[in-house]
C-alpha cells in the first residue's frame, strides 16, 4: 500500500505493530490530527471512568492479587461443587441455554471478576462457552460470550474464606466474540446503583466494531440498560489504495451526574477520529494511489437515562456503522 495521508499512515502503524485483543482494539486517538484545526477531545477522557465517591463504591480489590483468585477459586467451588477443576481454574457444568432457558447445555466457564459488597457478600462475573465433547470449550470466532452472575454470602464467618449461592443468573445475556464477554468495568451508574460496564466487539473481514453493553446489578438481580453504544470503529483490515472510504474512530467514555438531576448519571463519550474518502475527477496513473480527502470525525455524545434504558440525548456518536 502507498498510501500518503497522516490516517492512512496510522492505519499502517497499527497493522504493523499495535498491541490487540478479541474485544478492545487499539487506541485510535492520533487519527483526529489529520485537522490540527479541530480541537481535541476533552483531557478529562483520557479515564474511561471517573470513580465515585468511597462512600457509595462497593469495595473492590486488583484481581491480579493471590488473594483475590483464591478468594474467587472459592466462589467458583461454591458455584459448581464437583464440576469445579482447579487445576485448569474453570468449570465444565451445565447452564441454561440462553435462547431456551428450560434446557441445559454443557459449558466452560471462567471467573472474570468479582465485587464484595460492603455488608460482606459479593458478587461473582463468570463468561460461558460452549464445550465440546472433551470438556474443552469450543467456540467459532463469531461466537458470543455468555454472562453469568452470581450472588453469594459468606458462609460461617468472613474469614473463612466459605461461600454459599444465593442467587444465580445464568447466561442472561451473549456479548463479544470468540466466545469471551468482553471488558469487564464494575461502575457506579448513580448513588447506591452499582453496575457493569462491559466493552465487547468483533473484527471480521477487515473490519472493528466494539460497544460498550451497561447492566445494573440490584438485589439479586442484573438489569440491561443498554447493550450497544457504539465506542469504536475501522475499516483499516479492508482498506486498499481502491477503497473508496477508509476510518478509524476511538471513543473514551466516563459518567457525569445526570442534568437533569435524575437518580442515573449520564454517560459522556468523546471521540476522536478520521476517515479519508477518494478524491473524486481525479485521474492517477497506473502506479500511483488515487489522492484522497481528510475528515475529522472528532465529537461528543451524551446519554441519559430515561427510565428503561440510555439514549442519546445531546451531540452525535461518531463511530461509522460496521
Amino acid at each position: 500500500m502507498n498510501y500518503r495521508t497522516p490516517l492512512a499512515l496510522l492505519m499502517v502503524s497499527a497493522l504493523l505493530g499495535a498491541c490487540s485483543d478479541k474485544t478492545a482494539p487499539a487506541s485510535a486517538s492520533a487519527a483526529a490530527d489529520v485537522a490540527a484545526e479541530v480541537p481535541a477531545a476533552a483531557d478529562t477522557a483520557s479515564t474511561e471512568h471517573v470513580p465515585p465517591p468511597a462512600a457509595t463504591a462497593p469495595r473492590t480489590e486488583a484481581m491480579s492479587t493471590p488473594q483475590a483468585r483464591e478468594r474467587e477459586a472459592g466462589m467458583m467451588r461454591a458455584v459448581f461443587g464437583k464440576d469445579y477443576r482447579s487445576d485448569s481454574d474453570d468449570a465444565l457444568a451445565d447452564l441454561s441455554d440462553p435462547d431456551n432457558h428450560v434446557d441445559k447445555l454443557s459449558y466452560v466457564v471462567s471467573a472474570i471478576s468479582h465485587k464484595l459488597l460492603p455488608d460482606g457478600r459479593a458478587i461473582l462475573v463468570a463468561n460461558a462457552e460452549t464445550a465440546n465433547t472433551e470438556g474443552t470449550a469450543e467456540s467459532a470466532h463469531a461466537s458470543p460470550g455468555l454472562l453469568n452472575v452470581f450472588f453469594l454470602a459468606p458462609k460461617g464467618q468472613p474469614e473463612d474464606g466459605q461461600w454459599q449461592v444465593v442467587k444465580r443468573l445464568e447466561n442472561i445475556a451473549a456479548l463479544g466474540s470468540s466466545g469471551q464477554l468482553g471488558e469487564v468495568h464494575w461502575v457506579m451508574l448513580g448513588a447506591d446503583k452499582p453496575g457493569l460496564a462491559i466493552r465487547h466487539g468483533y473484527t471480521g473481514q477487515g473490519y472493528t466494531i466494539t460497544q460498550l453493553a451497561l447492566f445494573e446489578i440490584g438485589d439479586g438481580k442484573v438489569t440491561a440498560l443498554d447493550g450497544g453504544i457504539d465506542l469504536y470503529s475501522d475499516n483499516m483490515g479492508a482498506c486498499g489504495p481502491d477503497t473508496d472510504e477508509c476510518w478509524m474512530v476511538d471513543g473514551k467514555w466516563r459518567f457525569a451526574p445526570a442534568r437533569n438531576g435524575g437518580a442515573y448519571d449520564d454517560l459522556l463519550i468523546d471521540f476522536k477520529g478520521a476517515s479519508e474518502k477518494i478524491k473524486p475527477g481525479v485521474t492517477v496513473k497506473p502506479d500511483e494511489d488515487p489522492p484522497r480527502i481528510a475528515t475529522p470525525l472528532n465529537g461528543h455524545a451524551r446519554y441519559g437515562f430515561d427510565g428503561k434504558g440510555y439514549k442519546l440525548v445531546e451531540g452525535k456518536n461518531t463511530v461509522p456503522g460496521v
